[in-house]
């Protein structure tokens, strides 16, 4: 966030990064596992210049909806393919979906009650500052 004021969230930010990448590899070692072979290609990055930390939130709810989506799929598909072991791999990303969501969600709630009021927003930050992990 370009605003360093918020270095609570952007430190709460950097932890769920670090998190998804941890994900991206659970599907990695995976397929590995699987003795399909792997290749990663580019991602677009967005650009992304919000200064409200709601606006962050909403973005990061709506893009846990997006990967839920896109995890259900996949899901469906391995059903479809009667492939049990990913149906297996796959529930843990169900399951971890459903608290990527819910804290997203919190975070909008947050942020939606804190409103305009900077010392608000800033009580939030702190908190988000404190996350372990």
């Amino acid at each position: 966030m370009a605003d360093a004021r918020f270095k609570g969230f952007a430190a709460w930010l950097r932890f769920q990064y670090q998190e998804e990448m941890d994900h991206a590899f659970k599907f990695v070692d995976y397929l590995d596992s699987r003795n399909e072979s792997v290749t990663l290609g580019d991602i677009k990055a967005h650009a992304v210049d919000f200064t409200d930390p709601l606006k962050v939130a909403e973005a990061v709810y709506a893009h846990e909806q997006v990967i839920t989506g896109k995890i259900n799929d996949l899901y469906t598909l391995a059903v479809e393919e009667k492939d049990y072991a990913t149906v297996n791999f796959l529930n843990w990303f169900v399951t971890e979906q459903v608290e990527e969501e819910a804290n997203a969600r919190d975070l909008v709630d947050e942020f939606t009650f804190a409103g305009d009021s900077r010392a608000s927003q800033l009580f939030v930050d702190a908190r988000l500052g404190g996350r372990a992990k």
